[in-house]
């Protein structure tokens, strides 16, 4: 049974497809499906069931696949720490990230670490929290830069605080409140809301502030991006809670930002496995501590 046979077997699990796998692992469509069915007759079992609409786990399959990714990421550990014993940097690093990340500067971060390391590459998926906590307890990433959930993070995760986002209020210019400098959530009770996407840390965060200052927001808009809140804002569809950073970063006409009386912070920072010891997850957790510092 080999790593690269492994490793063919989870890109078809993924994707679905034999012909998207052989592209994805850069081999031949006929030499992947060969070392998948060698496989299969070496096992003596099928790990795959085969059809016109493609193709699908067996339930000893999904059992492969679950102890096949452990496999595969220890053995990618272990080559990039016996590469640093061997004094070199390299490596592949699959990293989640979140939409907004402005507090850590993350754009800068990225470029610096990536200087620091010109041998690794780095591969980005951006998803919400919730889903990037999935993907690294699914092992399909190796670490993600995502907000703190309400709920926690999962025992089998470490997590460090890199930053926070605070909470601001924006209103339309010629809105009641425009002229003044702060606002409590109390005064909200009767506005129409632009809202983060259900899901979202935002979302549950601002909700639980709303609800907590005794009402329940009349939402007329979601967008899981906090750029587009503020020309929805800016178009007059309603107010939005948005990062205080995203008002210096979109200077924008026609909105204005007022401070909450009542503090709404998220905090920003990477999470990791706590099962698996990795040379480049480290590198890339101690090098955001110190980019913060």
């Amino acid at each position: 049974m080999e790593l690269y046979t492994m490793r063919y077997v989870l890109a078809v699990a993924e994707l679905g497809s034999f012909s998207l796998a052989s592209q994805a692992c850069h081999v031949g469509q006929p030499a992947l499906s060969q070392q998948v069915a060698r496989l299969e007759k070496e096992l003596g079992l099928a790990l795959f069931t085969r059809s016109s609409r493609g193709v699908a786990l067996t339930e000893a399959g999904r059992e492969f696949v679950r102890r096949a990714g452990e496999i595969v990421q220890r053995a990618d550990a272990l080559q990039a720490e016996m590469a640093l014993y061997a004094g070199v940097r390299r490596g592949t690093l699959n990293l989640g990230i979140i939409t907004s990340l402005q507090c850590i500067d993350f754009g800068g971060l990225l470029s610096a670490f990536c200087g620091s390391y010109p041998d690794v590459s780095v591969n980005i998926v951006q998803d919400g929290t919730h889903r990037l906590l999935e993907l690294l307890m699914d092992r399909k990433i190796d670490a993600a830069f995502l907000n703190r959930p309400m709920s926690g993070i999962p025992s089998g995760l470490e997590f460090v605080k890199l930053g926070e986002d605070v909470y601001s209020l924006a209103v339309p210019t010629l809105h009641p409140l425009a002229k003044r400098e702060q606002a409590s959530l109390r005064e909200l009770r009767d506005e129409h809301f632009i809202f983060h996407q259900t899901g979202q840390v935002a979302s549950e965060l601002c909700l639980a502030a709303c609800r907590a200052a005794g009402f329940e927001p009349n939402i007329v808009c979601r967008s899981a991006s906090p750029t587009t809140g503020l020309y929805m804002v800016q178009g007059g569809l309603g107010v939005a809670l948005l990062p205080s950073e995203e008002f210096s970063a979109r200077k924008l006409k026609g909105i204005t930002e007022l401070k909450l009386k009542e503090k709404i912070v998220k905090e920003v920072g990477a999470a990791w496995r706590k099962d698996i010891s990795s040379p480049l997850v480290d590198a890339i957790v101690g090098f955001s501590q110190d980019w913060v510092k």
